[in-house]
């Protein structure tokens, strides 16, 4: 299958990372694979490729970071989901359910021709 298109990757980084953090604080490699995981490895990001969306993320106050030591490994540094964050979730999820639904409103009609 061909890869996903870089724009409809960026038009869903946001709400999928904000997705991933709902569910609990996670860094960047951890959200990385997580969406690897979820999607069969159908979605590839690049670790370096997401920082930049947590960063606009965190300077829009939708989420914040703090770094995190565990015995024996390097530090970490986590991000979680603020109320900002959520409330832009919800509006996301609205948004991606309207355009699910006309294309399948759509998709139907080809079908049923």
């Amino acid at each position: 299958m061909k890869s996903i298109s870089k724009e409809l990757l960026g038009a869903s980084a946001v709400p999928i990372i904000l997705s991933v953090l709902k569910n609990g604080d996670s860094y960047g490699y951890e959200i990385v694979q997580r969406v690897k995981e979820l999607t069969n490895g159908e979605i590839k990001w690049q670790e370096a490729s997401i920082y930049p969306v947590l960063k606009k993320l965190e300077g829009a106050g939708m989420i914040q970071s703090y770094w995190k030591v565990q015995q024996g490994e390097r530090p970490r540094k986590y991000y979680s989901i603020l109320s900002d964050g959520k409330e832009q979730l919800e509006q996301n999820m609205h948004e991606w359910q309207l355009v699910h639904s006309v294309f399948g409103n759509l998709w139907n009609l080809n079908t049923a021709r």
